[in-house]
Formats: structure tokens, C-alpha cells, sequence
């Protein structure tokens, strides 16, 4: 677990299955889920999701144990040095650009840094998170989110870090 301030990122443990079975209720949830990894919303079948090192799942809550939302880094090209991102916040008109942007910084240190990532596609439900990035191509609005690609380098990550 990681933390940073009023957030914390930590990887999806079973302990997390009963937030997560209520996220599933979220029917754009439901669909990247399916649409990702094939699965069903069979309750056993919540944590049984085919990870592997093309996918990490982290889970984000506030100090208080809170849980937000969570994120999913996916179709990780370790030869190119991309991947997608899915960003997902329970209760997205409370959040505010302070947290967003804390969210942001910490799935970039826990992420990009980690992984040695230089282009991320981004996947969300809310506006919020295209303004944390300094450098977003690619931006459309989509039926259900937004979407849009953010090149990194050395002086993106460390100019979001020091926020």
C-alpha cells in the first residue's frame, strides 16, 4: 500500500470483494469489466479475474479506509512502453481536483514509474482526470466516459509528482 496524503493505492486484495461487488453494480463497470477480461458477474467469479503481467488492478481509498474507486492498467506493451488505463471513482461528482489530481500522481508513481511507461491511454467516466495531465492527445467524449492517450516523459512525472 502506498500513500500520499488523503489517498491510498493499494493492489486488489479479497478483502475488497464486497466494494467491488458494489461497483459491478455501475453498469459501464460491468461492461469494461466484460468487455476486458471476458468474465461474468457470477459473485465467486468477482477476484477470480485473469491477471497476469499484462494487467495490474489497484484499489483507492482514503486513509480512513473509504474506498473510492479503482484502476486498471491493461494491454501493458512492455516492448513499446504503453499501455490503457481505466480509472474508476464510486461517487464521481464528489471528487475534487485536489484528490483527483492526488489520485493521478500516485497511479503515476505506482504505474509509469514502476513499469517504465512513456504513452498511457486513459479511460474514465469523469472530465476530472484529463485536466490532471499535462499532456493529453487524443481526447474524445464517449458514451460512456472519456477517453485519451497522455505522453510521459522524465519532466511530465516529476512536474505531477511535486504537486
Amino acid at each position: 500500500m502506498r500513500e500520499n496524503g488523503k489517498v491510498l493505492i493499494k493492489d486488489l486484495e479479497k478483502k475488497d470483494k464486497k466494494a467491488f461487488s458494489l461497483w459491478l453494480q455501475d453498469v459501464n463497470v460491468v461492461k469494461f469489466l466484460i468487455d476486458l477480461f471476458k468474465i461474468s458477474r457470477k459473485k465467486d467469479n468477482v477476484l477470480n479475474i485473469p491477471f497476469g503481467k499484462n494487467r495490474k488492478m489497484f484499489v483507492l481509498e482514503t486513509e480512513g479506509g473509504e474506498k473510492l474507486g479503482f484502476c486498471v492498467l491493461y494491454d501493458i506493451d512492455w516492448q513499446q512502453k504503453r499501455s490503457s488505463m481505466y480509472i474508476y471513482i464510486e461517487k464521481k461528482e464528489n471528487i475534487e481536483m485536489d484528490t483527483a489530481q492526488e489520485i493521478v500522481d500516485l497511479l503515476l508513481k505506482r504505474t509509469a514509474l514502476k513499469y517504465n511507461l512513456k504513452d498511457i491511454e486513459v479511460h474514465t467516466k469523469n472530465i476530472i482526470f484529463a485536466k490532471c495531465f499535462n499532456k493529453v492527445e487524443d481526447f474524445k467524449k464517449e458514451e460512456d466516459g472519456y477517453s485519451f492517450k497522455v505522453a510521459l516523459d522524465n519532466n511530465t512525472l516529476s512536474l505531477n509528482a511535486a504537486r
